[in-house]
């Protein structure tokens, strides 16, 4: 099992993050879920809302615009419309 995650935020014209990082909070259809090291795999949609990861003690906030999510051998791909730092 590793001990972080590679996340990707791709909207359709750029990729907004490409980190190494040690957890993952996103809105998902049904409500928010998490994701550490060790996730089981699985592609679900999101609802616009905040998504929220954290490295070491600094955590990121992004709004992003709905999407889907795919997690999968401590990757998590993020696509959405459209994703921008929240305030």
């Amino acid at each position: 099992m590793a001990d972080d995650i590679h996340l990707k935020v791709i909207t359709p014209t750029k990729l907004v993050v490409d980190e190494q990082v040690d957890e993952v909070v996103a809105p998902g259809q049904i409500g928010e879920f998490g994701i550490l090291p060790g996730h089981v795999p699985f592609i679900t949609t999101l609802n616009s809302g905040e998504l929220k990861y954290k490295r070491g003690n600094t955590e990121t906030k992004l709004i992003v615009e709905g999407g889907v999510a795919d997690v999968r051998d401590d990757q998590v791909s993020i696509l959405t419309d459209n994703a921008k730092t929240a305030n």
